[in-house]
């Protein structure tokens, strides 16, 4: 019971993330100017194969917003004893986007920091999860008594 608890919350979390995904990159796809202030910045065009809010919309729409429902749905499945595999590939996806982000570019947005920590969220839920079922799987049959041998 408390493993499928931990299944769902996991779950409901890649569901918030697919959600946002998919909002911010259909802002993205649909204003010229992203969801920034700014237009797309010069200095990115030289260093991303990008030249306007477009691509990196279809790709935030596509990628983490499909990828999420993916794993939201293994979560959700009856037999999910293997549903943190998504969702940490998924979380694991997003830490290295991020981290890859600041590598290319050599700047640091305000929205990167929240990013990471929506990250490292994920991959600690994928955890919980995988401990959850590593502990279950581990404890061995009950005895008469009612303890685990």
């Amino acid at each position: 019971m408390k493993q499928t608890i931990r299944a769902r919350m996991l779950g409901i979390y890649d569901l918030f993330l697919a959600t946002g995904a998919i909002w911010i990159g259909a802002q993205m796809v649909k204003s010229g100017s992203g969801i920034f202030a700014e237009e797309y910045p010069d200095s990115w065009a030289s260093s991303l194969p990008f030249d306007s809010w477009v691509m990196p919309g279809v790709l935030a729409i596509f990628i983490f917003g499909l990828g999420n429902i993916i794993a939201a749905v293994f979560s959700f499945k009856k037999r999910h004893n293997s549903s943190w595999y998504a969702s940490a590939i998924m979380g694991t996806v997003f830490l290295f986007s991020l981290i890859f982000q600041r590598i290319i570019i050599e700047e640091t947005y305000i929205v990167t920091i929240p990013f990471l920590a929506l990250s490292v969220i994920q991959l600690c839920l994928s955890g919980y999860v995988f401990f959850g079922y590593r502990k279950g799987n581990y404890l061995g049959p009950k005895n008469k008594i009612g303890r685990f041998s």
